[in-house]
């Protein structure tokens, strides 16, 4: 029997929430609301929009001006038609979404906001948001806070996604249940990134000269990909090992020879196409876990392989290989998608990838997932 998705105030009316207005519950299909609209945000509402049933994407918000009125279906290519989309969380929320996928930014400093603005009107939140998959070493003040907000609301927020979320953190994890021992655990991804938007290029650290690349990463304006220390954390944390301190990153810039082509036009040659980022957890002095991301225009045409692989080493090592490696946008999105019926049945708090089980493929109606 279909039950009321959304997880119940303590000591609030089902019916009611913030401000007193009355829900519209138009049957009981899971109400989805999107925070944010760029390359994951658009792919998550076409997923959910034209390939899952029982659910409904009550609202869409979005910061970019241009797409603030339009229709969900003309800003994200969606098939099917879905609400007009606004301008900020506010105006979304006033739809009483149970869920809110948000995917505004890869920084916990500026997903806190948001995070605790869609808990407070009383919404499940599943954030791509990198620091947010395991945030409670790196960033305790913020995760005290979040881990509060959702327990009085008695909601759910995860961090998730493919990078961290599964290939390096959940998936590695799970290997693992196949070996004795494991002395280290190395880990290389090859991306593909000509499917990224421009805003996300640079923030990696593409389309920059030599010079800028430097200045970038001297001022830590270029962060490369956010969430290695996030993988390794978790990996350690299920293992049953501490790491020494800190995890080390460095990041090595591509230089281009040639014109690169991208979405929004060519980076020019002499400018970054590309960058490789390293990540070490030591543990007792060794190297641990060693990660490796290879983040470029046109890989294969420089001799990068796009695959995803690990190894686990110790008496009976494990090694995996994902060739192709999972295109990060269509996987990313159908991480988030995919987590929400998970995320309906959890315990309230700020939860992980380790905490909940791992999800499917749900190809069911979402409105028969209810509640715990």
């Amino acid at each position: 029997m279909r039950g009321v998705l959304r997880k119940p105030i303590p000591g609030a009316p089902d019916e009611l929430t913030g401000g007193g207005m009355a829900r519209d519950r138009a049957g009981n299909s899971v109400r989805v609301g999107l925070g944010g609209l760029g390359t994951i945000g658009a792919s998550v509402a076409r997923l959910l929009v034209d390939h899952r049933g029982g659910v409904e994407v009550v609202g869409a918000a979005t910061q970019n001006a241009g797409d603030i009125g339009r229709s969900l279906k003309d800003v994200a290519g969606t098939k099917g038609n879905g609400p007009q989309v606004v301008g900020s969380l506010a105006e979304m929320l006033r739809h009483y979404p149970d869920v809110v996928i948000l995917a505004t930014g890869s920084f916990i400093s500026d997903a806190l906001p948001q995070v605790l603005e869609c808990v407070e009107a009383g919404a499940n939140v599943i954030s791509p948001c990198e620091q947010l998959a395991h945030p409670f070493r790196r960033f305790p003040q913020e995760s005290a806070a979040i881990e509060q907000a959702a327990l009085a609301r008695n909601v759910t927020v995860l961090g998730t996604g493919i990078n961290p979320g599964l290939i390096f953190d959940a998936l590695v994890a799970a290997a693992s249940g196949a070996c004795w021992d494991v002395t280290s655990i190395l880990g290389r991804r090859v991306v593909d990134t000509t499917g990224f938007g421009e805003n996300i290029h640079h923030r990696l650290g593409i389309g920059y000269t030599a010079a800028e690349f430097e200045e970038g990463r001297r001022t830590k304006r270029i962060a490369g990909h956010v969430g290695f220390p996030e993988s390794i954390e978790m990996v350690c944390e299920r293992l049953g090992v501490l790491l020494d301190g800190p995890v080390e990153e460095s990041l090595e810039p591509l230089i281009a020879k040639t014109p690169a082509p991208t979405k929004y036009g060519a980076i020019p040659a002499g400018s970054t196409e590309g960058l490789i980022q390293r990540a070490i957890g030591r543990v007792k002095g060794a190297e641990f876990m060693q990660l490796e991301l290879v983040l470029h225009l046109r890989p294969r045409e420089s001799g990068f392989v796009p695959a995803d692989t690990f190894t686990i080493n110790g008496r009976h090592p494990v090694h995996l290989t994902l060739d192709p490696g999972l295109d990060p946008v269509p996987a990313t999105a159908a991480q988030l998608v995919n987590s929400i019926p998970a995320v309906l049945r959890a315990g309230a708090g700020l939860k992980t990838v380790k905490d909940i089980p791992a999800p499917a493929a749900w190809l069911g109606d979402l409105a028969d997932v209810g509640l715990r």
